[in-house]
């Protein structure tokens, strides 16, 4: 099925053991580890969006220049009201918080070791939406506990 992106925290993060030459000696300290690169992971997201919004201006996307401004305006105006010592760590927090909600909810891709012929059933099987109970976890998952409809149907 490939890799999923938003979720590729190796070297640093396994499910389990790779073979030996594929090891990392940071998965024996995993469990000690795991926050940092769930950290970052946000901030990659925002970088990728970045990347994503300069290629569609480029590749001449209708609608893409107010994308890109708007993105443009939302960084400048969060620069310039939150110093970088608050930006910074909201980011990492931000990161870890998402992960932890998006990880569970993605892990279980990797169990397909071949190709999978259909991709609508492939989808049922690796995806896993997660169930709100009330308007303070459907706050805080932010949409994310949708994950089997992103999958099918991505925006």
């Amino acid at each position: 099925m490939g890799v999923d992106e938003d979720i590729a925290t190796d070297p640093f993060l396994f499910q389990w053991a790779p073979d030996p030459e594929n090891d990392s000696p940071l998965r024996k300290i995993q469990h000690l580890i795991f926050f940092i690169p769930f950290s970052f992971l946000f901030a990659l997201w925002r970088f990728d969006t970045m990347v994503v919004a300069v290629d569609a201006v480029e590749k001449k996307r209708t609608g893409a220049k107010g994308e890109l401004f708007a993105l443009l305006g939302h960084y400048a105006f969060l620069l310039t009201v939150f110093p970088i010592g608050v930006w910074g760590p909201a980011v990492l927090l931000s990161g870890l918080m998402s992960a932890l909600i998006v990880t569970p909810t993605h892990q279980s891709e990797a169990l397909f070791e071949d190709y999978q012929p259909d991709w609508v059933v492939a989808q049922y099987l690796s995806t896993r939406s997660a169930v709100t109970t009330n308007p303070f976890s459907e706050w805080l998952w932010g949409g994310m506990q949708y994950q089997l409809e992103h999958h099918l149907f991505p925006s």
